[in-house]
C-alpha cells in the first residue's frame, strides 16, 4: 500500500475516479465530495498493491482533513503504519481539524499522533441522520392559529437578508458550534454566509415578515446534500418553524433527486427529536477534532 497525492492539478479523468470511488460511501462524506468537485483541496489516495483506491483524504489550505476511509475499523493497523510514516514526512504545522465518520477520524488522529506527537485541542462526536421519504410526521408542524398562516412562508435567502441572518448565526454558533476554546469570529463567519447566500443555499421561516428561523445546505455532493445550521429564534420556539423549514428543504432537494443527511450531537434530545419528526433516521457516527 501507498499514499499518492494527486498533485495541484490533477486530470478529469483521476478525479472522476475518485468521485467513482466515494460514490458508494457519499452520504458519510458529502463535504469531502463537494471540495473535490470544487478542487479546493489538496487529494490524497490511499492505494492498495493493485493500484485500485482503498480510501481518499483532502487537505485544505485552511488545514482542514476530510477524509473517506471505508475498512479503518477492520484494516486498522495496516492503515496506521502507512499513514504514520506518511504524516511523518508531511508538513501539518497548519493542522487545523480532522472531519470525518467517527472510525476514520480516530485512525487519523492517531497516525498524527504517532508521527508528530500533536494531539487535537478538543473533539465532538456526532450522529449522521438521513431523510428517509414516508417516515415523516404528517402537517407542516406549523403550531400557530389558522388565522395567521398566511403570515408563514419559507424559502431561499437573498444577500439583503444578511444581517438579520448573521444576528441568527452568531446565536447559532455561540449555542451549538463553538467549543469552550473557541471564539466567534464575526469576518470569517459573514464571508461563508455570504458564498453560501450566492449559492441559493441559505434558506428562513418568515413570520410577520421576520425571519424566526434558518438553516442551509453546507454541503452538495453528486447524489447527496447536507443540511446544518438550523435554529429558531428563541421566543419563537415549539411553534414549528424549524419543523416547517426543514421540510420545505427535503422536499425541495428530494424533488431535485437528492438524498438528505446532517449530523446533530447525540445530547441534543430537542434536535434529533425534531429532525425524526422531519423524517430522519440514525445510520452512523461522525467527528470532529480541532488542533
Amino acid at each position: 500500500m501507498l499514499v499518492l497525492s494527486l498533485g495541484k492539478n490533477p486530470k478529469a479523468a483521476v478525479i472522476d475516479a475518485v468521485v467513482k470511488f466515494l460514490l458508494p460511501y457519499e452520504k458519510n462524506c458529502v463535504s469531502l465530495v463537494d471540495r473535490i468537485g470544487r478542487r479546493e483541496v489538496g487529494i490524497f489516495c490511499i492505494l492498495g498493491s493493485s493500484r485500485e483506491i482503498l480510501g481518499v483524504f483532502s487537505y485544505s489550505s485552511g488545514g482542514q482533513i476530510l477524509h473517506c476511509i471505508p475498512d479503518s475499523v477492520r484494516r486498522y493497523d495496516e492503515y496506521l503504519a502507512l499513514l504514520r510514516i506518511y504524516f511523518s514526512t508531511f508538513d501539518l504545522s497548519g493542522l487545523f481539524s480532522v472531519i470525518g465518520d467517527e472510525s476514520g477520524t480516530n485512525l487519523i488522529l492517531s497516525a498524527i499522533y504517532l508521527a508528530t506527537r500533536k494531539l487535537p485541542s478538543s473533539s465532538q462526536s456526532f450522529l449522521l441522520m438521513e431523510h428517509i421519504p414516508g417516515t415523516e410526521s404528517a402537517g407542516s408542524g406549523l403550531k400557530i392559529r389558522d388565522g395567521r398562516m398566511r403570515s408563514v412562508c419559507a424559502g431561499t435567502c437573498s444577500i439583503n437578508l444578511l444581517d438579520p441572518l448573521m444576528v441568527l448565526q452568531e446565536s447559532y454558533e455561540r449555542e451549538e458550534v463553538l467549543l469552550d476554546n473557541q471564539r466567534f469570529n464575526p469576518l470569517a463567519s459573514k464571508f461563508i454566509m455570504k458564498k453560501a447566500i450566492s449559492e441559493n443555499n441559505v434558506y428562513a421561516a418568515f413570520f410577520d415578515n421576520r425571519i424566526v428561523a434558518k438553516g442551509a445546505i453546507n454541503a452538495t455532493g453528486l447524489n447527496c446534500v447536507q443540511l446544518g445550521g438550523v435554529f429558531t429564534v428563541p421566543s419563537f420556539r415549539k411553534n414549528g418553524f424549524a419543523e416547517f423549514l426543514i421540510k420545505r428543504i427535503v422536499a425541495e432537494k428530494r424533488a431535485a433527486g437528492k438524498r438528505v443527511v446532517l449530523f446533530v450531537k447525540p445530547k441534543n434530545i430537542a434536535a434529533r427529536t425534531l429532525y425524526k419528526r422531519c423524517g430522519f433516521s440514525d445510520f452512523g457516527t461522525f467527528k470532529i477534532s480541532y488542533y
